[in-house]
């Protein structure tokens, strides 16, 4: 099985935020600050919970960090590694 290239996975994490999580300001984009846009504590469990979901990923605890959540950008760079290491990405 195949998965989205980064940029497609940006797409996909950005409407996962915006269906499920935040409010995403006027002119979002995939490198906007998340904690910026309202991105929180308990919107980081939900947004685990929706990836695992969607992706059938599970984050490692160490992954969970300020950095790692701070874009969409960063966030489907962090994906795509993990999905690279399921053999699941090229």
């Amino acid at each position: 099985m195949s998965t989205p290239d980064p940029a497609t996975l940006e797409n996909a994490l950005s409407e996962l935020l915006q269906q499920r999580l935040l409010d995403l300001p006027e002119g979002f984009t995939s490198g906007t600050n998340l904690y910026e846009a309202g991105l929180d504590s308990m919107g980081i469990m939900q947004l685990l919970l929706a990836i695992e979901d969607r992706f059938g990923v599970l984050l490692p605890e160490a992954d969970v960090s300020k950095k790692n959540f701070c874009t969409v950008a960063n966030l489907s760079a962090l994906l795509h590694r993990h999905l690279i290491e399921r053999g699941e990405a090229k």
